[in-house]
């Protein structure tokens, strides 16, 4: 798509390049073009790459022949899941990372960066991908992926190819310096069922000061065997916990956007930690996405390494909150003032929450709303920039359109949208949390008796459907 149809005032592109310096601002020229041919596009969070479908960067052209030959490449095929953004240091080009799962054949990279001309290069190369499950030292099959303050990409690969598990399930961490793999954990076939995809890894590391990354464990969770796999990292172990609040509600296993319907029962999907305070529990946040609950634990529960032995965690110590959100949810994120930022199905919208008040509707604020650019928001990161200012990254796609089968490269099906999170909560309600109450306030009122808080546990009756 171009822009020539719209006269751009060279003035007015300084002045926004110059506010988004350090950050968005690497793609924003590019964001700002594709803006202008989209009448109605809500200026409140900017399209920085777009996609009728992916393309691909081969080595050389006997890669690309073997590929198509082999149907391990089939165009349209391909659809981005996950993503997160590296802002690097001394004029290095930031890099998005955007995540390609294997759902069946014709993917032939599954995790990679985003050149400049919005075709994908596998990370850390291509060799790593063009195994299709024949090679279990590379990657099979990859739906989300980590940044941490410790320039750490965390890499959850499911093993699995369609159906078929080719692989054992493995969590995989590079150096963003170098690139390099400086850790890999593959998961004990104990610890995952017939069914299980590993899909969404939550970094949980407490630093002691500049340079400790000692003190991580991952969390992923796994959307069809309805389970959470703790990792602990300097420890190179891992256990699995089960709870029924892990499982989808079938009420809610049916999807409309957009005026298309498809069915889909996945569990635990959506994820979230609290900021990390020394000396402060710290929570873990999530949901299953056919559902419209939210659902809180504290982390020293699931840290627990007695869940080696027997893998129920004790029903009262993860918690429902009583309220809804109206429709479903993909994604989620939360910021460092403890602010949740989440998709909703319909209208396609981003929404907030400050996690220091009641998770209600009522205390839910549109950030963004677009029928036809916000629809499924299955990625949503919270990004540090070089100069420290937090931003909002969302992937959004036609998922709906790839479960009915009905995708089409006459449109636009998948979208990178950013903005500065300062931006977004400018003019927010959810900005400003009630006076003395800190993020995760209503987790500890629901979670934890020792406070003295036991109105919704007298109330309210805790359980799946």
């Amino acid at each position: 798509m171009t822009s020539t149809s719209r006269k751009k005032d060279p003035a007015l592109l300084d002045q926004y390049k110059s506010e988004m310096s350090y950050g968005v601002e690497r793609f924003f020229l590019l964001s700002w073009c594709l803006a202008c041919c989209w009448p109605g596009l809500g200026a409140n969070l900017r399209v920085v790459r777009q996609w009728s479908e992916l393309e691909f960067v081969f080595p050389n052209e006997a890669a690309y022949n073997l590929a198509v030959e082999r149907r391990f490449y089939v165009s349209g095929k391909s659809v981005p899941i996950g993503l997160d953004v590296q802002h690097r240091k001394d004029g290095q080009q930031s890099r998005i990372f955007v995540t390609i799962p294997r759902f069946d054949e014709g993917r032939p990279i599954t995790f990679g960066t985003v050149n400049d001309q919005g075709r994908i290069v596998g990370y850390p190369d291509y060799s790593w991908h063009d195994n299709q499950g024949y090679n279990c030292d590379g990657l099979t099959s990859v739906f989300r992926v980590a940044i941490d303050e410790c320039n750490r990409l965390w890499v959850m690969d499911t093993g699995k190819i369609g159906d078929n598990q080719v692989c054992s399930p493995q969590l995989l961490a590079f150096d963003l310096e170098t690139d390099n793999l400086i850790y890999r954990h593959r998961i004990n076939a104990s610890q995952y069922p017939a069914q299980q995809l590993y899909i969404t890894p939550v970094v949980d590391l407490r630093s002691r000061g500049p340079g400790d990354c000692r003190d991580t464990f991952v969390y992923v969770a796994d959307v069809s065997g309805f389970g959470l796999l703790i990792v602990d990292v300097a420890n190179d172990r891992s256990w699995r916990v089960a709870h029924r609040l892990f499982y989808p509600y079938p009420s809610k296993g049916t999807f409309t956007i957009d005026g298309e319907s498809f069915d889909l029962m996945d569990g635990v999907f959506g994820m979230a930690l609290s900021p990390y305070q020394k000396g402060s529990e710290r929570y873990l946040y999530f949901h299953a996405l056919a559902s419209t609950t939210e659902n809180v634990v504290p982390t020293s529960v699931i840290r627990n390494d007695t869940y080696i032995e027997n893998p129920n965690v004790d029903p009262g110590s993860i918690r429902m909150f009583p309220e809804e959100r109206p429709t479903q949810s993909a994604a989620e994120a939360i910021d460092r003032n403890g602010v949740m930022y989440f998709g909703l199905m319909e209208p396609p919208s981003i929404w907030c929450w400050n996690t220091a008040t009641e998770f209600s509707p009522r205390n839910f604020h549109q950030v963004a709303l677009n029928r036809e650019t916000l629809q499924f928001a299955s990625g949503v990161k919270v990004v540090n920039n070089l100069k420290g200012e937090q931003e909002l990254w969302v992937l959004t796609s036609s998922f709906q359109r790839v479960m009915t089968g009905s995708l089409s490269s006459d449109k636009i099906n998948f979208r990178i949208h950013a903005e500065k999170i300062s931006t977004l909560m400018a003019n927010s309600p959810c900005s400003a949390p009630p006076k003395g109450r800190q993020p995760g306030y209503h987790a500890n009122y629901i979670t934890t008796s020792t406070h003295g808080h036991s109105y919704y546990r007298i109330k309210y009756r805790f359980g799946a459907v």
